[in-house]
Order: structure tokens, then sequence, then C-alpha cells
């Protein structure tokens, strides 16, 4: 459909992105649009960007020291196991080997 009016795109756009004319809609919007708000629309995808950029960023990092951690805290469990075991077996008087 190719829109003629303003009004007729902008009820394309209010019925959501599932309506199959949305994007041609939208982009009928932008190409009529004043430099005023062309300039908003790509400081508004630059900011996007930016903040994707940012979080990936963040999140990159999340795991890594998530993982150590993890591992330095089983390597104590195991550790703190194990000593306890020696202890116990000791107090009993249990030999291993010898």
């Amino acid at each position: 459909m190719q829109f003629h009016t303003v009004s007729s795109a902008i009820s394309v756009l209010r019925r959501g992105t599932k309506d199959a004319q949305w994007f041609e809609a939208a982009s009928f919007l932008i190409d009529r649009a004043s430099p005023e708000v062309k300039l908003m629309l790509e400081v508004g995808r630059e900011l996007e960007r930016k903040e994707r950029a940012d979080s990936e960023k963040n999140s990159s990092a999340y795991p890594v020291k998530r993982w150590l951690l993890i591992f330095l805290g089983g390597v104590f469990l195991v550790g703190s196991a194990g000593y306890i075991g020696w202890l116990i077996t000791r107090g009993i008087g249990v030999s291993c080997g010898v």
C-alpha cells in the first residue's frame, strides 16, 4: 500500500510492528520528515549503538570473573574436604599405604 497522507501512515504505526505495512509506513514518514527530525533520528541511532557497545563490554567481562570465582570456590571446598578427611583418618588411626 502506498501511503498518501501522514495520518494514514501514523495509524498503521499505532497498530504496532506486527502490522505488515509498519516498516513501509515508517519509511514514508521518515522520508517526509524535516531535517531536524532526521537529525534526531540519527542521534537516537547513535545513542543506541553506543549503549549496545557499552553493554557488550560490561557483559563480556562478567563471565570470566564469575567462572574464576566458581573455580576458586571449588578449589577451596575440595581442599577443605581433603583436609577434614585427613584429620578424621589421623584421628581414628587409619593409615593409607604404609
